[in-house]
């Protein structure tokens, strides 16, 4: 039997990696962070409390959601393919002749497709969670639900922050199955999908999503992320574009956490 190639066991590993990581701090995460007595309970409150907790928790988001896969692409002997990646490189003008013109004329047409094909996906997608959000709200109401407390606004820097990382995520994630059924004639249709089942698969083992989805201030944000994702394969799918993907996500999640704000104060959707 023939030995598969080395960039195909190269992703594998890498993607497991991240798997388990995510698996294993999620489920740390939230052990620690119930409320418990004693002396373990009485550090984990003092080490929250310290002012740069958040900034640490932060820096190590980045390593996990940038840096694994720029690890990969760095370490991992083929491991990532840029192309897989949706790394799609915009060509600018140089004095190469024609051929050169040729090359850069193509990428800028694929460029002015794929921005069409995304905008028209993202206008139905955003219409779409807008009616699906209208929707909800009407249901807590019909229901005499009342929150207690107002969450804070939601900035459009974080809002991009989150973009970045968890299309970056989803990109990742796809990479390994990509690269196990390029041979086939509908694998990149079926890698698309498995890697979603894998970021599915994920977030099922994060207790903090599960427990979310059962509080209705925090659902709508992770349901949003959900389509997100969702739409993310689809794209990737049209244009095997990361960078439309990052600017539709981050679009789509401020523009809707800006109007739920906006016409219902005490409720918003949260950054996704």
């Amino acid at each position: 039997m023939p030995e598969p190639p080395v960039g195909l066991n190269e992703a594998w590993i890498w993607l497991g990696y991240s798997f388990v990581l995510a698996v294993v701090s999620t489920n740390v995460a939230w052990f620690f962070r119930r409320p418990r007595s004693g002396p373990v309970g009485s550090y984990v409150a003092q080490l929250v409390a310290q002012p740069w907790s958040a900034t640490l928790y932060q820096f190590l988001r980045l390593l996990y959601y940038i840096g694994v896969p720029f690890a990969a692409l760095l370490f991992g002997h083929d491991a990532v393919t840029t192309r897989f990646l949706g790394l799609q490189p915009f060509e600018l003008p140089s004095a190469g002749g024609t051929d050169a013109s040729g090359i850069i004329a193509q990428n800028w047409l694929n460029w002015a497709r794929d921005t069409g094909w995304t905008a028209a996906a993202g206008a139905a997608v955003f219409v779409f969670l807008l009616i699906a959000w209208w929707a909800y709200r009407r249901a807590l109401a019909a229901a005499d639900f009342r929150e207690d407390t107002v969450p804070a606004p939601v900035s459009g820097w974080t809002h991009l922050r989150e973009a970045v990382y968890h299309e970056a995520h989803w990109s990742f994630y796809r990479n390994a199955p990509l690269i196990a059924l390029r041979s086939h004639a509908q694998g990149a249709y079926w890698g698309i999908w498995a890697g979603l089942s894998v970021v599915a698969l994920e977030a099922a083992l994060n207790p903090e999503w599960r427990q979310g989805l059962t509080i209705p201030e925090q659902a709508p944000s992770l349901l949003v992320r959900a389509a997100l994702a969702v739409l993310s394969a689809i794209l990737f799918w049209k244009t095997q574009n990361l960078w439309l993907a990052i600017l539709l996500h981050f679009v789509i999640s401020w523009g809707l956490s800006s109007i739920a704000r906006a016409t219902t104060p005490g409720a918003s959707v949260g950054a996704t």
